[in-house]
């Protein structure tokens, strides 16, 4: 754990942080033009059905399952107690990772 917050200066010694869950998906589109295709991290607060493409906007159902989700992972954040903003994480758990060590 940091011993200040990233972005209000609060001691987080002094005063523990809380946690919360969120998830992230690690995103590469097939629809999108090769050209233009990129792996994308998309941050949800809570596990999601589907997902679309931010790029393309092609829907990508279902998230936990769909080829162009390569990565699923559980973060418990810190969250700052005096600004409430995420200032660390706490730890990971991976739910889905086909990603072969890309994301």
């Amino acid at each position: 754990m940091a011993a200040e917050c990233q972005y209000c200066g609060a001691d987080l010694e002094g005063s523990l942080p809380r946690t919360e869950r969120g998830y992230l998906y690690g995103v590469e589109c097939h629809r999108c033009p090769p050209d233009e295709r990129r792996s994308q991290v998309l941050s949800r607060d809570e596990l999601v059905e589907a997902l679309a493409c931010p790029d393309c906007g092609a829907a990508i159902a279902p998230a936990d399952s769909h080829p162009d989700v390569l990565v699923v992972k559980e973060m418990t954040y810190e969250v700052c107690p005096a600004c409430g903003e995420r200032c660390g994480v706490a730890g990971v758990r991976k739910l889905r990772d086909v990603s072969n060590g890309t994301l």
